[in-house]
């Protein structure tokens, strides 16, 4: 195999996982050393979180928390201010702005990386991984070529929404039903004043409502979910610094604990909440499996919304419709679908404690329930790693089972020597994981693991660890 298709570590996946780890191995890489980023879109940087075009979708959190260094907090802010003077530390901003950041921090780290130290972007899709000969990994993709490394990171991000297990009748083959509103041309065939169903009521529709809101849509939006809850808001303006409590180690004692501290602080009940952040993963590390599946049973709704929350001016939106009718919310299950002439869907609702089922028509269903929870299914590359027994899932099937520093154990439980994730693969075992101040955190850690595995020469010198603007 030529030069060209062997690499010390290949990254697979370009969006923001991928791209961060690429940064962070560019900027303190001191020696020889060849990277690439395998993406199948070729868009390398924003992903499919940071790539929507609209102008309505706003970062979910302020630009003073999105800085892509740890080590300079002010970076990404810096970085607007050169596109928009006055943004201010406390804003929301376009989440293509930071699409196009993480673009200039990756050129930026490309060109003023160590000599010896390269960076190959890659157009493809992955679809095998085994092990080669003489050691390391072979990479297969979807065109038949094949790639080598010595080391494999899968940033993969999330999979496309799973699709409903209820009857469908049709539904899910026809035009009529969208699986993911993240697919290229997802709402082009809806009219303006088309009645549409949207399955899920958080921040994936949310960012849906704001798409046809600027598509000028009339008809009415019915947003349907089993708790019928939208996410919070945040508060305007600079938050109050967080408090601190003890770690509480069981579901019963965590919830006692928000709830007596939020009562503290009735006004500001969101400081509570982030104080949690920088002691989730232990405090998640902590919980017995049991505790971690009543966790997810009864709380997981509950701390999605408080946890995860919209920009003020995206609520006042959304507000705005619900008042104006536009915008229906409704606490209920579906039950199933049946198409109706091949022009209309015919929804089946169980409506939380009404006791008996309506029906609802409306031109288009839309899939706004979040990520597929059966790895295999959304993404090839991973049902192959789990059949070749290379990886495995963690305990409650939320990702990949990982050592705990990001590497994989294979089906017998043992540590897949070369072979890592980061971001939202490892949520089983970091619950919070697919945030950029975590994902920060991981790809700082884990290109350090990398370099000092390859490294034969101490590190960077403090001069890199600073980048300029690009």
């Amino acid at each position: 195999m030529s030069s060209e298709r062997r690499w010390d570590v290949l990254v697979v996946g370009g969006g923001a996982s991928g791209t961060l780890l690429a940064v962070h191995l560019l900027r303190h890489a001191a020696g020889p050393l060849r990277v690439a980023l395998l993406e199948r879109s070729g868009n390398i940087g924003p992903g499919l979180a940071y790539a929507t075009p609209s102008a309505s979708h706003l970062l979910n959190v302020p630009v003073a928390k999105m800085s892509a260094f740890a080590d300079d907090p002010e970076h990404f802010l810096r970085w607007m201010r050169r596109v928009a003077p006055d943004t201010a530390p406390c804003d929301f901003v376009q989440r293509r702005r930071y699409g196009q950041y993480l673009e200039s921090v990756l050129r930026t780290a490309r060109r003023h990386a160590a000599p010896q130290v390269s960076f190959m972007p890659l157009k493809g899709e992955a679809v095998s991984l085994s092990r080669a000969d003489g050691g390391g990994y072979q990479v297969e993709l979807l065109d038949g070529s094949r790639l080598e490394a010595q080391r494999v990171v899968l940033a993969v991000g999330n999979a496309q929404p799973a699709d409903l297990p209820v009857e469908d009748l049709g539904l899910f083959a026809s035009p009529r039903y969208v699986r993911s509103p993240w697919a290229p041309g997802a709402l082009d065939g809806i009219a303006p004043h088309d009645p549409v169903l949207l399955i899920g009521t958080g921040l994936t529709m949310v960012d849906t409502v704001l798409s046809l809101a600027e598509r000028h849509h009339e008809g009415r939006i019915h947003a349907v979910s089993r708790h019928g809850l939208l996410p919070h808001v945040h508060r305007p303006g600079p938050a109050a610094p967080p408090p601190t409590f003890p770690a509480p180690r069981h579901v019963r004692s965590l919830l006692g604990t928000l709830r007596r501290e939020a009562a503290r602080a009735p006004e500001d009940w969101r400081g509570v909440v982030d104080a949690l952040r920088p002691v989730t993963a232990s405090l998640w590390g902590d919980l017995a499996p049991s505790e971690r599946r009543r966790f997810l049973c009864h709380l997981r709704t509950f701390w999605d919304v408080h946890r995860h929350r919209m920009a003020p001016s995206v609520n006042e939106t959304v507000r705005q419709l619900r008042s104006a009718g536009v915008l229906r919310l409704q606490a209920a299950r579906v039950r199933g679908f049946r198409m109706v002439d091949e022009q209309w869907v015919e929804a089946r609702l169980s409506p939380r404690g009404l006791g008996r089922e309506q029906s609802l028509r409306v031109r288009h269903v839309i899939n706004c329930t979040g990520p597929d929870a059966s790895l295999g299914r959304g993404h090839p590359l991973l049902r192959a790693l789990l059949d070749s027994g290379l990886g495995r899932l963690d305990p409650l099937g939320l990702g990949l089972a990982t050592d705990g520093e990001g590497a994989l154990l294979d089906a017998r439980g043992r540590v897949a020597e070369g072979l890592f994730t980061l971001g939202p693969l490892r949520r089983g075992e970091l619950w919070e994981s697919t945030a950029v101040p975590e994902i920060r955190a991981q790809a700082t850690a884990l290109s350090a693991q990398l370099l000092r595995a390859f490294a034969s020469q101490p590190g960077p010198s403090p001069s890199r660890l600073s980048l300029p603007l690009s």
